[in-house]
């Protein structure tokens, strides 16, 4: 039941009407270990609805370091249930429904249909999973935002429900017709989901990242990616009440803001900013120029 008053602080920088929209609104949070969960949280605290949290994963030791909802009493519990119970706390009243098998072929019609806006945080590295998500946004005409944490930034951005240059399947180079098995089988472009790259990072990471080495995420990072994230997803989900709210950032393009080098915009290259960003970031660290860094690269695939 949701406890009135709640929204008293929100008021002031929306509206009544836009509170009320956001109360209405169903939004799906595919993904909820880092980012998502964050990202979802904030909703909740906006009072967004409803909230279809889907995620296959037990929240380990190391998403301690960046999730509020990893605790110790929480580790080895499904990060979708964990969530939920998070989410339940609050007086918003926002309703959680979870998917603890993640998001599959079997359940995706479900978390999608009747949803107001799609937030994927699902693995980069499982683009199928992704390109499913993606087409059936597109059936059911909803858009799909993304948010991810780099360094101490946040990247964002969002993707039309349909094929055009704004879309899912063109930013990321899938063929609209390719069966989800054989998307399972293309290896991820690094330069097209990491669009910015911070100049002050660490050469030997980003090496290891592309060869197959998780991509270290810290604290600050994620809690500013899950800013913008909830940012855009209120200016997706108070559209319809028009009062001059500018129009969320669409793919090709991408909003970032990075705390550490004080950097922000819209990336409008994504490609051309990602080559620009790693031979910044080469060069600043062979050159003796950026801070070092320890890393486990015998994680990688190497």
């Amino acid at each position: 039941m949701t406890s009135r008053g709640y929204e008293t602080r929100n008021l002031g920088f929306w509206s009544r009407q836009e509170q009320e929209c956001l109360e209405a609104s169903k939004v799906a949070v595919i993904g909820v270990g880092g980012d998502g969960f964050q990202l979802g949280a904030k909703l909740a605290m906006m009072g967004v609805g409803e909230i279809r949290a889907a995620d296959p994963d037990v929240f380990e030791i190391e998403n301690s370091n960046r999730v509020i909802g990893s605790r110790s009493s929480t580790l080895g519990q499904n990060k979708a249930k964990v969530f939920q119970e998070y989410v339940a706390e609050m007086p918003q009243g926002t309703t959680v429904r979870t998917y603890e098998d993640g998001a599959t072929e079997e359940n995706i019609d479900e978390i999608v249909r009747g949803a107001d806006l799609i937030v994927d945080e699902s693995e980069l590295r499982y683009l199928h999973v992704a390109t499913m998500i993606a087409r059936k946004a597109i059936e059911y005409e909803v858009p799909v935002l993304s948010a991810m944490n780099i360094g101490f930034a946040g990247v964002v951005t969002s993707y039309q429900p349909n094929y055009s240059s704004h879309g899912f399947h063109k930013a990321m180079g899938v063929d609209p017709q390719m069966p989800l098995e054989d998307v399972r089988g293309q290896a991820v472009e690094y330069d097209k989901v990491i669009p910015y790259l911070p100049s002050y990072g660490d050469y030997k990471v980003l090496r290891a990242v592309h060869n197959g080495a998780p991509l270290p995420s810290i604290s600050p990072g994620v809690d500013i990616a899950s800013g913008i994230g909830a940012t855009e997803a209120f200016l997706h989900l108070v559209h319809k009440n028009g009062n001059n709210r500018k129009q969320p950032v669409w793919a090709p393009k991408y909003r970032y803001y990075d705390a550490y080098s004080q950097k922000a915009g819209v990336i409008r290259h994504p490609r051309l900013s990602y080559y620009t960003g790693a031979l910044a970031l080469t060069a600043k660290t062979k050159l003796g120029l950026n801070p070092t860094t320890s890393y486990p690269v015998h994680n990688s695939a190497n």
